[in-house]
């Protein structure tokens, strides 16, 4: 059934992360009945510590997934889940599974970090008949601009030297992505967010 959802392996699929004090979009990838993601120091690496219980929904509004990677205010309508005590964003396909994560130590342009290596085993997979949204070109640059966005914010905060190059990265997106027609404001809060550091 993990197959239905996601069918090809080693494929990156961004998707909502829910734990049991947060919500964030992750990157995650199945290989065999498994899922693996990682996420950096924040209130998920946390809850994970205490907690190994998880769900991995499939979101197809990319606004929803970039207003929670920048806690940007949001209404969803939530349900409880079939095996977890966790709750889920009602009307979108979800997976409720535990997972067995590591820390390690990942090194790259914005400097050494921690993060939560993790291996999720499914328990449950519902699936539902949501009518699923056509792919637009302005959606996934406003994700990518979501996930550069994140990145230039943390190093113009920090005063990293990537942080101008990044800005520019979000400057390209940001204006690619009002010429394919996307009209979100939340598009415009990160654009603005990152340029009021320089």
């Amino acid at each position: 059934m993990i197959e239905k959802l996601f069918p090809e392996e080693s494929k990156v699929y961004e998707v909502l992360l829910i734990t049991r004090s947060n919500m964030t979009p992750v990157g995650i990838t199945r290989i065999g009945k498994f899922l693996y993601f990682k996420i950096f120091q924040g209130k998920s690496f946390d809850d994970l510590k205490k907690d190994n219980s998880v769900v991995i929904q499939i979101i197809d509004d990319p606004e929803i997934l970039v207003a929670l990677a920048f806690n940007f205010p949001i209404s969803l309508k939530l349900e409880k889940c079939e095996k977890l005590e966790l709750n889920r964003v009602a009307g979108y396909p979800w997976v409720e599974g535990h997972a067995d994560c590591k820390v390690i130590s990942v090194k790259d342009s914005l400097g050494e970090s921690l993060a939560r290596k993790c291996k999720v085993s499914p328990i449950y997979v519902g699936i539902t008949q949501k009518t699923p949204r056509p792919i637009s070109r302005a959606d996934n640059y406003l994700i990518e601009l979501g996930v550069i966005g994140s990145r230039a914010l943390y190093a113009l905060k920090k005063n990293l030297p990537i942080g101008t190059r990044l800005f520019k990265e979000v400057e390209k997106l940001y204006w690619e992505y009002r010429r394919l027609g996307g009209k979100s404001k939340i598009a415009e809060e990160i654009y603005n967010l990152c340029k009021n550091y320089l």
